[in-house]
């Protein structure tokens, strides 16, 4: 009687390279999701902040990220402190970080996108805007004069995302969701406590777009937030079509 007999040398190779195959595949994987900095400040125009915007841009390139907005500060202190009085100087002053920073991007391989963080004068609650582009900026000066209503009206008119950013920290209070897309849900920012699983609720409720950010302003801040997704996120367009989809998960890093 004859029996069929299994080279074990064989198939063990077989089955190794099986596994090889599928660990490639899953890191090629792994690599095709889209890592982004939702909020992010520049020494250049945030006085607040202690990081040149080329050595930003290096620093996320270096952790791993794909894409960093630049949201850097708009009030009417910032301008005020660098003297910035006329429409052109307010508008050349916040642009100054972005401008930088994009300038690096080619280097480092990495998408910069232009974002904003405006506080308005009638209270000091700060919104993130997404989809602004440097045309924005320029057709509307003084930003921080606007009230929220004034500002949601714009935004929405122009499809740009209107994002309130850690509401409820101890400064900011959560306003009326209809003027708003959505809420920063996490900041990660470590010496802020943004009391972030309330912003969380409170977004769940009113059905807003959910945001994640490190408000990166020192070292001690980098890779703390963001969004990861499956898209390509190369345009301020790219950005905006990813929240209104819901496609992507929240950097949380634990608290």
């Amino acid at each position: 009687m004859h029996f069929f007999q299994i080279d074990n040398s064989c198939f063990a190779r077989r089955i190794m390279l099986y596994y090889e195959l599928l660990l490639i595949y899953c890191l090629l994987e792994a690599d095709t999701d889209m890592k982004v900095e939702m909020h992010t400040h520049t020494s250049e125009t945030s006085p607040c902040a202690h990081i040149c915007a080329q050595d930003v841009i290096k620093m996320y390139k270096e952790a791993g990220y794909d894409t960093v907005v630049i949201t850097d500060h708009y009030s009417k202190w910032v301008f005020e402190k660098n003297c910035a009085k006329t429409p052109d100087e307010v508008t050349s002053h916040f642009l100054k970080g972005y401008k930088t920073a994009l300038g690096c991007a080619e280097t480092y391989d990495i998408n910069v996108l232009l974002g904003c963080e405006v506080t308005l004068t009638e209270s000091p609650n700060d919104y993130l805007l997404y989809g602004v582009n440097e045309d924005f900026f320029h057709t509307h000066p003084f930003l921080y004069n606007l009230s929220l209503e004034e500002l949601s009206e714009i935004c929405h008119n122009e499809n740009i995302l209107i994002v309130q950013a850690h509401p409820n920290r101890a400064y900011c209070e959560p306003v009326n969701p209809a003027l708003l897309d959505g809420a920063e849900v996490f900041n990660g920012n470590p010496r802020h406590d943004s009391n972030n699983d309330k912003t969380y609720a409170w977004a769940y409720e009113h059905d807003l777009i959910m945001t994640s950010g490190s408000d990166f302003h020192e070292k001690e801040d980098l890779a703390l937030g963001g969004i990861i997704t499956e898209y390509d996120i190369k345009t301020e367009n790219d950005l905006i079509q990813t929240l209104l989809s819901g496609d992507y998960s929240l950097i949380t890093p634990v608290e």
